[in-house]
C-alpha cells in the first residue's frame, strides 16, 4: 500500500506542476480525480463483466481463442475511456476554475490517474510488487496519457462551441483503440518481460499520440 500511495502522489505532483501549482486548479484535480474516477471505475467494471458474461468468456479459460480476447480488449477500450472523458467533462464543464484548456488537460490527466488509482486497489491482493511497480509505472501512465488523448476533444466542446460527442467521439476513438491494444497485448504476453515491453512500446505511441492533439489543439 506504501509503495501505492507513493506512486500516485509522484504522478499527482507531475500532473499539476504543468499547471504551476495553482492552488484553484489544484484543489479542483484533487476533486476531479476522486470524483471522476470512483465515478467511472465503477460502472465500467460493472459493465466489463456484464460484457463477459453475455458473451460467455472466461478470461481466466486457459488457450483463449484471440477473437474472444481482441472482442472483450476492444470493449473495455471505449467503454472506460466514454465513460472517464464524458463523467469528467460533467464535472467540469460549468465550474469556475475550468477556463482554460491547460485546465481542461489537468483535469482529464487526473481523472485518468484516479481511475488507474482505484483500479491498482482492487488488484492489490493479487499483485506481488514487481506487478504493482509495472502498473505504477506503465498501466497508471497509460490511463493518464489516454485522458490527455480525448482532453484535446473535451476542451474543444468547452471552448469551441460544438456539441459533446462531435467533438470528443474522435479523439475517444483513438484513446479506445490505444487502450485496446495495450490490454490484448497484455493478455496474450507470455512473461512479465515481453509483457512490459509490448505495454511499453503502446504507452510510447499514446504519449506521442497525446502529444500531437495536444500540439493540434493549441494551434486551432
Amino acid at each position: 500500500m506504501l509503495i501505492l500511495a507513493a506512486g500516485s502522489f509522484f504522478w499527482a505532483l507531475l500532473i499539476n506542476a504543468f499547471g504551476r501549482f495553482e492552488r484553484r486548479t489544484l484543489y479542483m484535480s484533487l476533486l476531479v480525480a476522486f470524483a471522476a474516477g470512483s465515478a467511472a471505475y465503477h460502472p465500467a467494471a460493472w459493465l466489463n463483466t456484464l460484457f463477459l458474461d453475455t458473451a460467455g468468456i472466461e478470461m481466466n479459460a486457459v488457450n483463449l481463442p484471440k477473437s474472444a480476447t481482441a472482442a472483450y480488449s476492444a470493449f473495455v477500450g471505449i467503454n472506460e475511456e466514454f465513460l472517464k472523458c464524458i463523467i469528467t467533462f460533467l464535472i467540469i464543464k460549468d465550474s469556475d476554475n475550468y477556463r482554460r484548456p491547460l485546465q481542461g488537460f489537468i483535469y482529464a490527466a487526473s481523472a485518468g490517474l484516479g481511475f488507474a488509482v482505484i483500479e491498482n486497489i482492487y488488484y492489490l491482493n493479487g499483485l506481488n510488487t514487481q506487478m504493482l511497480l509495472m502498473r505504477l509505472g506503465i498501466s497508471t501512465p497509460l490511463h493518464i496519457v489516454l485522458a490527455l488523448i480525448w482532453a484535446a476533444g473535451m476542451n474543444a466542446a468547452k471552448f469551441g462551441g460544438c456539441r459533446f460527442l462531435h467533438c470528443t467521439a474522435g479523439y475517444i476513438f483513438v484513446a479506445a483503440a490505444l487502450h485496446g491494444t495495450y490490454n490484448y497485448q497484455a493478455l496474450y504476453a507470455r512473461s512479465v518481460g515481453e509483457s512490459a515491453v509490448k505495454t511499453l512500446t503502446v504507452l510510447t505511441v499514446s504519449a506521442v499520440t497525446a502529444f500531437f492533439f495536444i500540439r493540434h489543439h493549441k494551434n486551432r
